[in-house]
């Protein structure tokens, strides 16, 4: 147990690492971050799993199922693109967390306020405008489980807006949170095929929802089925 000890002085001690960097480019900023993942998940000695694929040029709309607390952690540790976060707003609450929000330009939005969302809708698609990419959990909470909860159509428009690529990740085993660093597991993450604009353009965002919910979901289901 003395390795999650160490994670946990470890993750407190990054707010140095974090203030450093502060006034950086974007870029660093976020390299930095993903160090700072990188290490902290080889100081509790669960690593992430993820498959290699070309990523697109130019902003990229990020598309992950929801499973658990670790989800950011993972996707950023996964994912070498600089890329900033839609979340809700009580994530600003939480210490030491909140200072790499900050650092990553996070995206909040309150989930009971309607403008509040239609704000985060344009400022992701003027994120996505400017040749930046985000990343969007269109389930809209967490799952807590295997299951791909059905994704809330809007929160994919800033893609069509900005005329971005889409790229779809799935989570698998990351709903199992801190357990599976009390038993070493290492967490896997698929990153799929990319969604060029040309390809999807001309699909209304019910079409498009479902069929990214689908190839969200599976690698899930193959995985079930082996």
């Amino acid at each position: 147990m003395f390795r999650i000890f160490k994670g946990i002085i470890y993750v407190l001690i990054t707010w140095f690492s974090a203030k450093k960097v502060e006034h950086k480019s974007f870029s660093i900023r976020y390299q930095t971050t993903r160090e700072c993942c990188l290490e902290f998940l080889r100081i509790v000695k669960t690593p992430v799993l993820s498959n290699d694929v070309d990523l697109p040029n130019g902003a990229v709309l990020f598309v992950s199922n929801h499973q658990g607390t670790m989800d950011p952690l993972i996707i950023v540790a996964a994912i070498q693109k600089p890329t900033t976060f839609i979340s809700k707003k009580e994530n600003k609450k939480i210490p030491v967390i909140n200072t790499w929000a900050r650092i990553l330009d996070l995206i909040y939005f309150d989930r009971n306020d309607q403008s509040s969302a239609i704000k985060m809708l344009r400022e992701a698609s003027r994120w996505l405008k400017d040749g930046n990419s985000v990343l969007i959990f269109p389930e809209g909470t967490r799952s807590k489980c295997k299951t791909v909860n059905t994704f809330h159509e809007a929160a994919l428009k800033p893609a069509y807006l900005g005329k971005a690529s889409i790229v779809p990740i799935t989570l698998h085993n990351v709903f199992e949170d801190f357990n599976n660093i009390k038993t070493k597991t290492p967490y896997r993450v698929t990153i799929g095929k990319p969604l060029l604009y040309e390809d999807y353009k001309d699909k209304d965002l019910k079409e498009l929802a479902k069929y990214l919910h689908d190839e969200i979901k599976k690698p899930i289901l193959n995985e079930s089925q082996s």
